[in-house]
């Protein structure tokens, strides 16, 4: 199942704090969005088997300051 992760922090982050992700091989993207659209500073596109993994792996990641928001992507 593939996961929208949305940062929204005062300033960009996105790009850092991927290294547990790409070592565990669940990491497809990440980037920074510019401007920030709605608050929204980036974003990881990860690949787990289940929702409770990709909440399970974004705590793990120290993001102080920051709202997180997790959303299943549409498989059509």
């Amino acid at each position: 199942m593939r996961f929208m992760v949305f940062l929204r922090s005062p300033k960009p982050l996105a790009a850092r704090h991927t290294d547990a992700l790409e070592r565990a091989g669940v990491l497809l993207d990440a980037g920074d969005l510019v401007p920030h659209a709605c608050g929204v500073s980036g974003y990881w596109l990860i690949d787990v088997r289940t929702r409770e993994e990709a909440v399970e792996r974004v705590k793990r990641i120290p993001l102080p300051a920051c709202v997180v928001e997790i959303r299943q992507v549409a498989v059509v």
